[in-house]
């Protein structure tokens, strides 16, 4: 008896037949695949720039606040900022940032986004405040001046009125790196800077503190790059911003001097040496 060839399904060749929804051959696969990695590979580099751009965002909304607690600190003490520090027989004792916490929100303003506490930080034989806080940013200390009676140290603090340019007078910024006594910009703090544990007093690499700034000592030092080889920045007047290192750091640098301000052509021994 003859029978009859089967019809062929539609979409189908004759001598062929697919149960069910056809899938992805290995080709198409790897090809999927393939063009998977190369939308990543050109997204990540995009997505870690505006990570970056993020956190630069939040630190420099952290110096804002600092600046402005510090004058708001200033305004209910004779209008005198903060001490850098002051410190008692021993070494410890109270730091800037202590002074001005009643004005912020909370401590996590103290820690820059980029450098939060680092595992080794906790380890650290020696940290100068009472309470055990600490800070990822310097206060110039040519502002805030320093008390510590057992090393004969005694700087006094000064008046908004004190300072000539509040504008162009830096007053709080990033901070954390081993600078280098000069008057070239471009070697004082770069890229290469060893980095410090912590450091939470900005000062002129040849100013009262020089010494310090330029050592290994973990409390003194030059502005840290660590936002796009930029520092965020506070001044005097209360705004903030990013700027590179050579704009504003370097031996006798106008931009920390209360008596000059940046911009200066005018510069001299920085304040208490």
């Amino acid at each position: 008896m003859h029978t009859r060839d089967p019809v062929p399904t539609s979409g189908s060749t004759p001598g062929h037949f697919r149960a069910g929804n056809p899938g992805f051959t290995l080709i198409e696969l790897l090809v999927v695949i393939a063009i998977i990695a190369i939308l990543a590979a050109m997204l990540l580099p995009a997505l870690s720039r505006a990570k970056q751009k993020a956190i630069s965002a939040q630190c420099l909304s952290n110096v804002r606040q600092m600046s402005l607690a510090s004058m708001m600190y200033a305004g209910q003490d004779r209008e005198v900022y903060p001490w850098t520090f002051t410190a008692a027989v021993g070494g410890a004792g109270i730091a800037w940032f202590n002074y001005i916490q009643p004005f912020l929100q909370n401590t996590n303003v103290l820690l820059c986004p980029a450098k939060q506490r680092k595992a080794g930080l906790a380890k650290l034989t020696y940290i100068f405040a009472d309470d055990r806080t600490v800070s990822g940013y310097g206060a110039n200390l040519q502002i805030g001046g320093c008390s510590f009676p057992g090393a004969s140290w005694l700087v006094q603090p000064l008046k908004d009125t004190d300072v000539a340019n509040p504008s162009s007078t830096v007053y709080l910024s990033d901070s954390g790196t081993k600078a280098v006594d000069s008057t070239d910009p471009t070697k004082c703090v770069t890229l290469k800077s060893p980095e410090k544990a912590q450091s939470w007093v900005l000062e002129d690499p040849a100013g009262f503190g020089g010494g310090y700034v330029t050592s290994d000592d973990p409390n003194w030092g030059g502005p840290s790059v660590r936002h796009a080889e930029r520092s965020n920045v506070g001044f005097m007047d209360g705004h903030a911003t990013a700027m590179k290192a050579t704009q504003w750091y370097y031996r006798f640098t106008p931009w920390l001097n209360p008596g000059f301000g940046g911009g200066s052509t005018t510069t001299g021994k920085p304040r208490g040496t």
